[in-house]
């Protein structure tokens, strides 16, 4: 099932934000905790020569067999639309499709991470690497480098936006946060670049 992902990933050599294929990839989920908490939408879209590509991206409901919760408060999706989706399995087979030979960007790839991970378990019997960019953590790195203070909510990725100076976007799912996070990505690379492509090397994370 992940046969490809994994070759692909071996052969992955990530070198600056113009040459590297990624994919920003955002979950919405029934909570917070990996281990009791379930996927309930994945929104991607592809990274290549520095510039998002819109015909990439996918939006994927999945029917997670668990109630939201309270967390509709949040995604807005309702236990009758996710009702209707797809299962994990197969959302897992279009992302990982679409992920091969790509680093992944997450805003707070940690919690992601662990919901795939766990997923993958299920769905394949093994737990893939992935190859990460981490906005929040990046954004983390360089105010500590620079020794500005962060306070509670200052890493959110609507604040980091606009930060950077990007739109502000309303809606709440998957796909526009994925997005967001893939414009906000190019938006640290550019400001930190300056005239010349960033290299991601130093801020990789590996999982």
């Amino acid at each position: 099932m992940l046969s490809k992902y994994l070759e692909a990933s071996s052969h992955l050599d990530v070198d600056h934000i113009e040459n590297t294929p990624i994919i920003a990839v955002d979950l919405e989920l029934t909570g917070l905790d990996a281990t009791t908490n379930k996927i309930i939408s994945i929104g991607w879209a592809l990274i290549d020569e520095g510039k998002i590509q819109l015909g990439s991206s996918r939006h994927l409901l999945i029917n997670a067999d668990q109630s939201v919760g309270s967390s509709a408060a949040i995604h807005e999706l309702l236990d009758n639309q996710i009702a209707e989706g797809l299962q994990i399995d197969e959302g897992l087979e279009q992302l990982f499709e679409a992920a091969a030979g790509r680093a992944w960007v997450f805003h707070h790839a940690a919690l992601d991470v662990a919901f795939l991970q766990k997923a993958c378990a299920g769905w394949a019997g093994a737990v893939p690497p992935f190859v990460v960019l981490d906005t929040m953590q990046i954004e983390l790195r360089l105010r500590k480098r620079r020794e500005i203070p962060v306070q509670q909510g200052d890493l959110q990725l609507g604040r980091l936006r606009k930060d950077y100076n990007l739109p502000h976007y309303t809606a709440h799912d998957a796909l526009i946060d994925a997005f967001a996070t893939a414009e906000l990505l190019l938006a640290i690379a550019a400001r930190l670049g300056g005239n010349t492509p960033l290299q991601l090397g130093p801020f990789l994370r590996f999982f």
